[in-house]
């Protein structure tokens, strides 16, 4: 039987791959174990987020001995939290209800283009980078710049929007203002010369 040109090689790389991965987990089982531990469920969640608010407390009140330990409950705190969105935005590939529900992407979104001919800045995404939020997207053709509009109510009614910031770049757009402990919505559009294009979905992250 001949090969198959097209797909035969991939398919033969891809189980090779997987045969590899397989092997090792049987194995070593303690290596799924530990991938499970780290897992984030509601328990661990809500004990970082005791933590944090606790620790945050303490030092606010004067207690800046605190601090070092402050800065290891935000980091864990933030790790779980991108953990957590990074899960609910894969399974979101199988369950779109799922990110959803959590208010990190909205189904309607704008048009993919506009009659100025820009298109919706793709991979629109928001992580933190230290204690920073970092907003990145694909570059749109015909852009001289992008606008992040932020919202603190309802996402849904478009007059609870706001502009927050212009950038001439997509690739890192850093993201500064906000209330910490306070929850924001935020979506982004690409400027040309005479018109702007459409909204992407919105995402949401909490400020910390």
């Amino acid at each position: 039987m001949s090969k198959n040109r097209d797909g035969g090689g991939k398919d033969d790389e891809v189980i090779r791959a997987f045969d590899d991965l397989l092997t090792s987990l049987i194995k070593d089982p303690s290596i799924m174990q530990s991938i499970y531990d780290l897992l984030p469920d509601l328990q661990k969640l809500q004990g970082a987020r005791d933590r944090h608010r606790s620790l945050s407390h303490l030092v606010v009140d004067g207690a800046h001995d605190k601090e070092p330990e402050l800065e290891v409950a935000r980091n864990d705190l933030i790790a779980k939290m991108n953990m957590l969105n990074g899960m609910a935005t894969l399974t979101g590939k199988h369950d779109p209800t799922i990110p959803q529900k959590l208010g990190l992407v909205h189904q309607t979104a704008g048009k993919r283009g506009s009659a100025a001919g820009l298109s919706v800045p793709g991979n629109f995404r928001m992580a933190y980078e230290g204690r920073s939020i970092i907003a990145r997207g694909s570059a749109v053709k015909g852009a001289r710049s992008y606008e992040i509009w932020v919202c603190e109510g309802d996402p849904l009614v478009e007059s609870s929007w706001r502009h927050h910031a212009t950038s001439g770049k997509i690739n890192k757009i850093e993201i500064t203002g906000l209330t910490p402990g306070r929850l924001y919505y935020f979506r982004i559009r690409a400027v040309g010369a005479r018109d702007a294009g459409p909204w992407s979905t919105f995402i949401s992250m909490m400020a910390i």
